[in-house]
């Protein structure tokens, strides 16, 4: 009897090794590569470089040379896209960078004059329209509008003895250009160059001795910045 068990539960283990062996092995399936996509909103940060440049000219003595300065420049920026036509982006975005932008030099037409200026603030709101090479490389170009927080001054060379000040937020078109790389989903990487045309100014004052100065005042401004955003759908699987 109990030889007849064994031998039953030997010939049914062969034939159920027998059946395993014929059954195929289960595979997982591979989880699919994400799907790139740019369309959504994100929040982003930013640091790079900034320079303000202006030009003094007389009204009667003419050109007072060039007043340049740089510094850097952090902030951040908030902004949404939408990708139509397989590979194209279009955009808008809102920007504010801080900065400390300073710089004095003594009068061409006048030594005894000095020009100081000081920037504190800079920011922009622009539209984008960007060509996608590959799903994750954009490269676009940007426009609008920029504003820059601009003070000028002019004391005596000596004494430093302030005349006038002229505390005016400048404001101008906005062109840039610059390429997005999403290095990860809902994450990207940015580089852009921006030159903001400023509206142009003029600063009056009087020092004892001598006749009131009006200077014309032509201003620009250029950003090279670095960010990251992160966006709310960067990718779907």
């Amino acid at each position: 009897m109990m030889r007849g068990i064994i031998a039953l539960a030997f010939a049914a283990a062969l034939g159920n090794s027998a059946i395993a062996a014929d059954m195929p092995l289960y595979r997982p399936a591979p989880v699919p590569p994400p799907v790139y996509f740019w369309t959504g909103c994100y929040v982003g940060g930013n640091v790079g470089w900034a320079q303000a440049s202006a030009r003094f000219n007389d009204r009667i003595d003419g050109d007072d040379g060039r007043l340049s300065s740089s510094a850097f420049a952090g902030g951040g920026q908030i902004g949404c896209d939408y990708q139509f036509a397989s590979n194209w982006v279009i955009g808008i975005q809102g920007m504010i960078d801080w900065t400390d932008i300073k710089r004095h030099r003594i009068s061409i037409v006048d030594p005894e004059l000095t020009f100081n200026r000081e920037g504190n603030w800079f920011g922009t709101v622009t539209a984008r329209l960007g060509y996608l090479f590959t799903p994750t490389f954009l490269l676009y170009l940007k426009g609008g509008w920029g504003s820059f927080n601009d003070q000028f001054s002019v004391t005596t060379t000596t004494s430093s003895i302030a005349l006038a000040t002229v505390n005016k937020t400048a404001s101008g078109g906005d062109l840039g250009v610059g390429f997005e790389w999403m290095f990860h989903p809902n994450w990207t990487l940015w580089v852009e160059w921006d030159h903001i045309f400023l509206d142009n100014s003029s600063i009056e004052f009087t020092r004892i001795g001598s006749p009131t100065r009006f200077d014309n005042i032509n201003r620009d401004f250029d950003k090279v910045l670095f960010g990251i955003n992160w966006r709310f759908s960067g990718a779907r699987y």
